[in-house]
């Protein structure tokens, strides 16, 4: 299996290398897996009355076929202002979509079983999901795991701040968009497979015993 994200089109450069092209890092722990990366923009950052306005989920299936899934989403609410200054998205730019209730069975289809990826998903974009599940009144898919770079940054002592743009900065990534669901959600897979190759003795295990390792 091959974890790969076409870099181009979301807005991601690699600093030391050609973007618009697949990038790709393969490693034993996720082989055979679905690998996604996963980000939500949303209209603030309480998950009981805050709502999505973007998500993206993009990345490889277990024979390594490109997926993506992402779209703008109308969030039911009005976006204040000063979420619209963080990522872009405005009342009118989600006027004609459809809510995020409409995606939740393509969704769901694509994170069960799956290694979601994603930077802060854990403390946030998850939890996000899980709320928004509850309100379609369906349970929450189960993916296989969840791996945050977030979590790895503190894990690994990396060198602060630990932002995902600062992070993609320090790993040679440039993030031309971010607080873009498609480019967040790639760009945090590519962090991954940076901090694999920077430290791949950490990663030598298998992914249920790499998990233990990390969570304890």
């Amino acid at each position: 299996m091959v974890l790969g994200v076409l870099v181009g089109d979301m807005g991601i450069g690699i600093v030391h290398g050609r973007s618009r092209e697949w990038v790709f890092v393969a490693s034993g722990m996720l082989d055979g897996f679905r690998v996604l990366g996963f980000d939500l923009e949303t209209t603030g950052l309480n998950p009981r009355s805050d709502r999505v306005v973007q998500f993206a989920l993009v990345g490889s299936d277990s024979d390594g076929t490109h997926l993506s899934l992402q779209s703008l989403v109308h969030p039911g609410i009005r976006i204040p202002e000063k979420s619209t200054l963080v990522h872009g998205i405005s009342d009118s730019d989600v006027s004609d979509e459809v809510c995020f209730g409409d995606y939740m069975g393509e969704l769901s289809s694509l994170i069960e079983g799956s290694v979601i990826v994603g930077h802060n998903v854990i403390g946030f974009d998850w939890r996000f999901f899980e709320v928004e599940c509850a309100r379609c009144g369906v349970e929450a898919p189960s993916p296989y795991a969840i791996l945050d770079t977030l979590v790895l940054a503190r894990k690994f002592d990396l060198p602060r701040p630990h932002k995902l743009g600062s992070l993609c900065e320090s790993f040679g990534i440039s993030l031309e968009r971010s607080h873009s669901a498609d480019a967040d959600a790639g760009a945090s897979l590519l962090l991954l497979w940076r901090i694999m190759g920077a430290y791949p003795e950490k990663f030598k295990l298998s992914l249920e015993d790499f998990l233990e390792s990390l969570y304890r």
